[in-house]
C-alpha cells in the first residue's frame, strides 16, 4: 500500500499529478490510496482501516500530510516548485526525504541538511499519445499557458521592505530564486562561499523577489513574440490584465485544468516559460510533448542539457517551421521511456 497525501490547489495541476502517480503505481502492481484533501474526517476514517505494516511509503504533495504520513513509516515530500516556497512547513518535520523537480532544488535542500533527491516533473503512462493520434490535425493555436502575476505589487512589497533600490539590478538580471540567492550571498556562487544566512527577513524578500522575477519573465515572452509578429493565445487567471501593455496577442479566460490539458494536446505549439527552473523539466513541457505537441522554448545552456532526446523542443525563431513527424514521434518515445511517473517511481520502489 502506498499513500498519497494531496493538496488543494488553484489550477488542478497537483490533483492531476496525484491521479497520474496513482495510475502508474497501479500499473506497476502497487495498491495506492489518494487521501481526500478537503475532507479530514473521511481521510481519518480511511487511515484508521490501514495497518502501518502494510504501507510501503507515503508521498506527500508539497509536504501535505507529512505529520500523519510519518506515523506510517517512510515518507517522501514532493516539492513541485522550489523548496524555499514551502520551507517553513518542511522545517517542522524530520525523518522524510524531499523529492525535487530540479537539480538545483535538490542542491538547495541538501545545503539546508534536508535529505533530497531529483524527481523531475513527469506524465502518467496514460498520457502518452498513440501513434495514430500524431497524424491528427492541430488547432493552429500557439498556446501560452500563463496566469497573470502582478509585477508592480511585488515591486511595491520590496519597496515597503526597503530593499527595492538595492535589489532592482538583481531581480531584473537573474532568472530564478536560486540565481537570486546566489546574487545576494545566501548560496555559494562559483568559487565564492555563502556570506549570508537565510533568515526570516531574507526569506520574505526572496518570496517577493521570486514573484517579480516570474512576472518579468512572462512579460518578456509577450514582448518577444510581439516583436516576432507572432500572435499567442494566452490562457490563464487574469491574463486580460496584459492586454493594455501587450495588445498584439489574444487573451482568454482561465479554463479548468482538464480543458487546458486538452488545449495543450491539440495546439500547434506550446510556448514554455520556465518558472526559474534550470536543470529540470516542467509539466507544461512534458505533457504537451507526450501528446505530440512541439514546444517553443528559448532554453539557456543549463536547460538545454535537460532536453536531450526531445527534438520537438524548438527555439522561438522556429515557430513558423513545419515540425517533422519524426521529431514528434521520437520525442513521444523518449517521454514514454524516461519521463513517466512510473520511471520516476521505480527508484522509490527498489
Amino acid at each position: 500500500m502506498i499513500l498519497i497525501f494531496g493538496v488543494v490547489n488553484q489550477y488542478g495541476v497537483l490533483s492531476h499529478f496525484s491521479e497520474g502517480i496513482k495510475h502508474d503505481l497501479e500499473t506497476m502492481g502497487e495498491t495506492c490510496l489518494v487521501l481526500p484533501v478537503d475532507d479530514g474526517v473521511t481521510a481519518a476514517k480511511l487511515l484508521n482501516q490501514i495497518s502501518k505494516k502494510d504501507v510501503k511509503f507515503s508521498l506527500c504533495i508539497n509536504g501535505s500530510g507529512l505529520d500523519t504520513a510519518l506515523t506510517f513509516g517512510k515518507a517522501y515530500a514532493l516539492a513541485v516548485d522550489h523548496p524555499l516556497l514551502i520551507l517553513p512547513h518542511l522545517q517542522q518535520y524530520k525523518g522524510f526525504e524531499l523529492l525535487c523537480v530540479a537539480k538545483e532544488h535538490t542542491a538547495f535542500a541538501q545545503l539546508l541538511n534536508i535529505p533530497a533527491r531529483d524527481f523531475f516533473h513527469a506524465v502518467s503512462r496514460a498520457d502518452i499519445a498513440s501513434a495514430e493520434s500524431l497524424n491528427e490535425a492541430k488547432s493552429g493555436e500557439i498556446l501560452f499557458p500563463a496566469s497573470h502575476i502582478n509585477k508592480d505589487n511585488a515591486q511595491k512589497k520590496l519597496q515597503e521592505i526597503g530593499v527595492w533600490d538595492q535589489l532592482k539590478p538583481v531581480v531584473t538580471a537573474v532568472g530564478s530564486i536560486n540565481e537570486f540567492l546566489m546574487a545576494i550571498g545566501v548560496l555559494p556562487n562559483g568559487n565564492q562561499p555563502a556570506r549570508a544566512q537565510l533568515n526570516e527577513a531574507i526569506y520574505k524578500i526572496t518570496c517577493e523577489a521570486d514573484l517579480y522575477i516570474r512576472a518579468l519573465a512572462r512579460e518578456r515572452i509577450l514582448a518577444s513574440y510581439t516583436e516576432k509578429n507572432i500572435v499567442l493565445d494566452v490562457y490563464g487567471r487574469n491574463v486580460k490584465q496584459y492586454q493594455q501593455a501587450y495588445p498584439f496577442h489574444r487573451y482568454h479566460d482561465e479554463v479548468p485544468y482538464k480543458d487546458m490539458l486538452e488545449k495543450m494536446a491539440n495546439a500547434s505549439f506550446v510556448v514554455h516559460n520556465s518558472p526559474g527552473f534550470e536543470f529540470a523539466l516542467h509539466e507544461r513541457m512534458v505533457y504537451p510533448l507526450a501528446k505530440g505537441t512541439p514546444i517553443l522554448f528559448d532554453a539557456n545552456v543549463n536547460q538545454r542539457q535537460m532536453l536531450k532526446g526531445l527534438p520537438a523542443v524548438y527555439p522561438s525563431n522556429k515557430v513558423q517551421t513545419d515540425v517533422p513527424l519524426e521529431h514528434r514521434k521520437s520525442t513521444v518515445n523518449e517521454i514514454e521511456k524516461n519521463h513517466t511517473w512510473a520511471a520516476r517511481l521505480a527508484a522509490l520502489l527498489n
